[in-house]
């Protein structure tokens, strides 16, 4: 399924201390994380930007995150600022990301149009939300500046309940979410993902 009105948003803005290397340049299977991210979203929006502080070295459009510093918000206001369309959000560090988990998500916004800003997925266990596989509608955009203004720069705040359209799903799911961070996130992708693949 693809979505005409989306444009597709990795966010590529982390200093990646905790990994203690850059994760863009990390490579599966030939490709750098970014590029896999790229590709991906490629398959369901009409374009796809890389939105981080340094030019990345893959095939799309690149802008620079206006609001340095603050995460991942800084990022998603630039590109619905910059964009003025809704977007398909994703952080650049999926390795485990599914074409299938993206076509549920683009369902699941179309087939409920209204008042939400945000759709995204939920872990039926514990509640916590998947900001960053999620669609931000323009609407969006007020809410984040809102938050951002007094200071807050955490999404699931930023974007109330009321304001969110939710697909829950269980751990058997987990592990589509898994995003490196850490050394040791390296080290189990590498066992997981496509052992002797992965390289720095």
């Amino acid at each position: 399924m693809t979505a005409q009105d989306l444009s597709a948003v990795i966010l590529a803005g982390g200093k990646s201390t905790r990994l203690g290397r850059d994760k863009t340049r990390v490579r599966i299977q030939g490709q750098t994380l970014v590029q896999r991210m790229v590709s991906l979203a490629r398959r369901f929006c009409r374009s796809t930007w890389v939105v981080g502080q340094h030019p990345e070295q893959v095939d799309a459009p690149w802008m620079l995150d206006e609001i340095p510093g603050i995460g991942p918000m800084g990022g998603i206001i630039t590109a619905l600022k910059r964009l003025s369309s809704p977007c398909l959000v994703l952080a650049c560090d999926l390795p485990a990301m599914h074409e299938d988990l993206l076509a549920r998500l683009i369902a699941h916004r179309s087939s409920s149009p209204g008042r939400q800003c945000m759709t995204t997925f939920m872990q039926e266990q514990t509640g916590y939300i998947e900001s960053l596989v999620a669609v931000y509608e323009t609407r969006c955009l007020d809410l984040l500046l809102a938050s951002y203004e007094k200071g807050c720069y955490r999404l699931s705040t930023a974007v109330p309940p009321e304001y969110r359209l939710h697909i829950p799903y269980g751990i058997q799911e987990e592990h589509f979410f898994f995003n490196v961070n850490y050394p040791g996130d390296l080290e189990k992708i590498l066992a997981e993902v496509n052992p002797g693949t992965l390289t720095g």
